[in-house]
Order: structure tokens, then C-alpha cells, then sequence
């Protein structure tokens, strides 16, 4: 594979190895951008390795210019995540998955298919609901039912985009449960019958995930999610639902909060450093980084200051310097997320950063909602075994040899995208293929094939035909509850190869 190939990949599967981890669910995720292959002239990029000596150097550093950079590169995600929640809990926003009042739940109804392009990277292997968490007022409870017989996780990030809960199949099996949401201030007593989830910050985001054995079973689904309960401890206790406050002449405003979108963030000015001093109220720093802290105070980022107005024009200069130099080496280190392995970018490290501010905003950049490794696995490719991008023009074939299919205690399957990384229209209606497709079939020796191409293969493979569009594709597969040899390299990642 050549560098320039190598570029590529690494700047357009982004989305594929992170915004896929939710994508099909949250319609204001429609915000983010479509990555754009590097032209021959950028694909210079500073590796991993210089990217980490610029951020120990800017950890260190005194100057405003610096301290301003590092605020803007440690505050990207929390002012993405308050975004997000404003703008889907919004009254004035129109209604749709992911959306409604805070501390109440939203579920898909239905799977993704190639009429669905709300987002990119849609997945048709699972339904989805999310909740956006406000505590500073009291505990919110989640309500588990039972779910014994398939896939299923509940995924809670903090305001920082961290990955602080799990629930589901692999984090505390198919019992269910009732479970008492609280934030970093609340020392009430927990009542009877519930497990305390401490929440770091009292903005929270919960995205759950039910895998669906086909079509038919979409049904089966709906109904599990139709029991999961999320409602404020008082309601709860009161066996009550609140009712959104009557809208007046006086109260009634039709404004839309500014979306999600990453590429919104640094047209803002030096405005976003009020946002992250808004933000930054109630929700403490996760980790705790007092150092941090006091850099930020130097000037005048904190919460609730608006150094917009506050700061002088030196600093004011000095802030605006940091959004540029912290948007490059956000985009930098995008084009570092991942490694090619057989073909396949590849990066199991995702939904956990600690001090690693600038792996933590890249992530966010291109793929809010990732999970972490253990609980998923994304491996992306935009090319065949030669490194030559895949197109419809051409037919492959991905062979699993007996006993080498992925290696999950979840569920796997692959997943076509055309260039817009959506899905595509097919004879069959078929998007992905994988553990829970109907009718996939066996060779007689226990190998598993995958046909890829975009006309039919014949009725004796049809069965394993995951059709392509005419022009360039790509393919994602995703591995939930991959096993350990699947993150750890001893499971080999099938080649994609050009036949016929």
C-alpha cells in the first residue's frame, strides 16, 4: 500500500471507525461533516509520536498563546457535548430520534436502510435509544428490563466524552436492573432496590444498543426498549411523567440552538471560551487536573467567566491564536486514529483518554458516542488486499477460514457504504451480512465466503452476496464483545481480494 494510499484511509474511515459506533440514532448527528480524501499536497501529516511532543510541550508552556491552545484543544469535546445537549433538548427543535426533554428516553423504531441519511455510517444491526442526562437538580433513574437472549449495552459518557458506564450483556448480563443516576453533588440516600451509578458531571449522555436477529425479530426489539424506563427519582417515586412547561407570549422563543457540528466550534472566536467557562459549571474536570486548572484561570477561562469580554486584547489576541493552532493539531491528529493492518484501519483504544486531550478532541472531531474496545471493535477498510481502492467495477471475495470468522461473544457482521459512507440501494435490501443474517451459508468444510460485488453472483451464493454500488465503496466491520484476540492482533483480519 502506497503513503499516499495509507493518508487516505487514515483521513476518510474516520467515521467509519468512531461516528458508526452510534450512527443510525441521533439525528442531530446529521451536523457532522463528510471527511474528504487528502489531495497528493497534504498528505504530509505529523506523526502520532510529534503530536505528543507538541501537546507535552503545550502542557508546560506559560505563554498566553500556548495556554490558549491547550484550552481550546482540553475544552472541544465539552463544549461539543453541550451542544449536543441544547440543541436535542430544544422545544423549538422538530422531533426525531435522540430528541426531547432532558432526563427522558427516545428509541428507534425501526433499522437503517439506504433511505436513511440523517447520518453516516448507519448500522443495520442494532436499534438504538439515548437520554440526555441534567442531575444538578437530582438523580435520574434508568430502569433495565431484562434482556437475556441477545446483545444489548447502555453506554453512559460524562460531559467530558468519556466513557464512565456500561450496563448490558458484557458489563452485568441479561437480569436487568433499576439503577439511580447521580451526580457529582448528590450524597442523598440510595432508595431500596437500586444501584448507584455515580456520574462524574452533571451533564451525562446515555446511548443504548439491542442487536436485531433480522428483520423479523425488529418487533422483539421494540418491545424490550418499550420497557426501559428513564424518569428524575421524584417522578419516579410519584409513579408520575412531568409535563413540558406551558409555552406564553412571554416565555415563547423559536430560536434553534447551534448544533453539534465540529466544524461550527472555531468560526465561533474567541465566544467558544465562554462557552467552555458555561460549561464548565457543574460539570468538574474529568480527570481532576488542578494544574490545568490554574493555567486556564491565567487567563481567564473558568467557570462562568467570559473572557470574550473580560480579557484583555492581548489575551484576546492570545485566544484566538490558540483556536488556530489548536484546530490543526486537532485535524492532525485525525489523521492519525489508526493503524492499517491487512488492509483495515484499525483502533481498539477508543472511549478512554485520561490526560490525552488531544486523542479525546479528535475523537470527538469525527465520532462523538465512541465505545470502548472492549465493548466494540470497528475495523474499516477503502481498499482490496493490494491497496487498490474498491469499486463496483471489480468482485471480492472475503474468505473466513473454519473456525476464523470474528472472534465476539456478542455478534459481528461487514457493512457496505458508498462513497457518501451511506448505505446503498440493492436487489436483496441488504446493507450488511454477518452472524444474524438470514439464511448465510457455510462451505461444506466449515470456511466461511462473503461475495462482494454489484451484480447478482447466482442463486447458489446469494445466500453470502453483500452487494456493492457501482462506483467506490468501503466496508466496516463491526465486532461486539470482541474477544481478546481480536484486539490484540492474534486474530488475523481477513484480506478483501479481487477475483475474476
Amino acid at each position: 500500500m502506497t503513503h499516499s494510499n495509507v493518508n487516505i484511509i487514515r483521513t476518510t474511515i474516520i467515521l467509519s471507525l468512531i461516528g458508526l459506533c452510534f450512527s443510525g440514532s441521533f439525528n442531530a448527528i446529521q451536523y457532522l461533516p463528510t471527511v474528504q480524501a487528502q489531495t497528493p499536497a497534504s498528505t504530509a501529516q505529523p506523526t502520532t509520536e510529534d503530536l505528543n511532543i507538541k501537546m507535552a510541550q503545550l502542557s508546560t508552556s506559560q505563554t498566553p498563546e500556548g495556554i490558549a491552545t491547550l484550552a481550546y484543544i482540553w475544552g472541544f469535546p465539552l463544549v461539543t457535548m453541550e451542544r449536543q445537549f441544547n440543541f436535542v433538548t430544544s422545544p423549538n427543535v422538530p422531533p426525531g430520534i435522540g430528541r426531547g426533554p432532558a432526563n427522558s428516553v427516545s428509541c428507534a423504531k425501526e433499522l437503517a436502510n439506504a433511505s436513511f441519511t440523517d447520518v453516516v455510517t448507519p448500522n443495520s444491526d442494532t436499534l438504538y435509544c439515548q437520554s440526555q442526562f441534567d442531575l444538578g437538580k437530582e438523580p435520574v433513574v434508568v430502569v433495565v428490563p431484562p434482556i437475556s437472549d441477545r446483545y444489548y449495552s447502555f453506554e453512559f459518557l460524562d460531559a467530558y466524552t468519556n466513557d464512565y458506564a456500561y450496563l448490558g450483556q458484557r458489563a452485568t448480563g441479561g437480569n436487568g436492573g433499576t439503577y439511580l443516576m447521580a451526580g457529582p453533588d448528590w450524597n442523598g440516600e440510595v432508595p431500596q432496590g437500586m444501584t448507584k451509578i455515580w456520574t462524574p458531571t452533571n451533564l451525562a449522555w446515555l446511548i443504548t444498543r439491542t442487536v436485531v436477529k433480522g428483520q423479523a425479530d425488529v418487533p422483539n426489539v421494540v418491545a424490550i426498549q418499550d420497557n426501559i424506563v428513564v424518569k428524575p427519582l421524584s417522578e419516579f417515586q410519584a409513579n408520575t411523567t412531568s409535563s413540558p412547561a406551558p409555552v406564553t407570549e412571554t416565555t415563547a422563543s423559536k430560536e434553534i440552538p447551534i448544533g453539534p457540528q465540529p466544524t461550527l466550534i472555531s468560526p465561533t472566536g474567541i465566544k467558544i471560551f465562554d462557552e467552555i467557562g458555561a460549561a464548565m459549571e457543574g460539570n468538574p474536570l474529568n480527570p481532576p487536573d488542578p494544574v490545568l486548572l490554574t493555567k486556564l484561570a491565567s487567563i481567564g477561562i473558568g467557570p462562568g467567566k467570559v473572557p470574550s469580554t473580560e480579557a484583555n486584547d492581548t489575551i484576546k489576541t492570545a485566544l484566538q491564536t490558540g483556536i488556530t493552532e489548536g484546530q490543526k493539531l486537532i485535524d492532525a491528529r485525525v489523521a492519525n486514529l489508526g493503524t492499517v493492518v491487512y488492509g483495515w484501519l484499525v483502533n481498539p483504544q477508543l472511549g478512554v483518554y485520561g490526560t490525552d486531550y488531544l486523542f479525546r478532541a479528535a475523537t470527538t472531531q469525527y465520532g462523538l458516542g465512541a465505545n470502548i474496545g472492549q465493548e466494540a471493535f470497528y475495523p474499516g477498510t477503502f481498499t482490496d488486499s493490494q491497496g487498490k481502492p474498491l469499486t463496483g467495477n471489480s468482485s471480492y471475495l472475503i474468505h473466513f477460514e473454519p473456525g476464523q470468522t470474528p472472534p465476539v461473544d456478542g455478534f459481528w457482521s461487514v457493512s457496505m457504504y458508498n462513497d457518501k459512507m451511506l448505505f446503498v440501494d440493492n436487489p436483496i435490501n441488504r446493507n450488511s451480512l454477518g452472524k444474524y443474517t438470514d439464511g448465510i451459508k457455510n462451505n461444506t468444510d466449515g470456511s466461511l465466503d462473503i461475495f462482494i460485488q454489484h451484480d447478482n453472483p447466482g442463486k447458489d451464493k446469494e445466500s453470502n452476496w453483500l452487494p456493492s454500488p457501482e462506483g467506490s465503496f468501503n466496508m466496516v466491520m463491526r465486532l461486539y464483545l470482541p474477544q481478546p484476540q481480536a484486539l490484540n492482533g492474534t486474530w488475523q483480519l481477513p484480506l478483501v481480494q479481487k477475483v475474476g
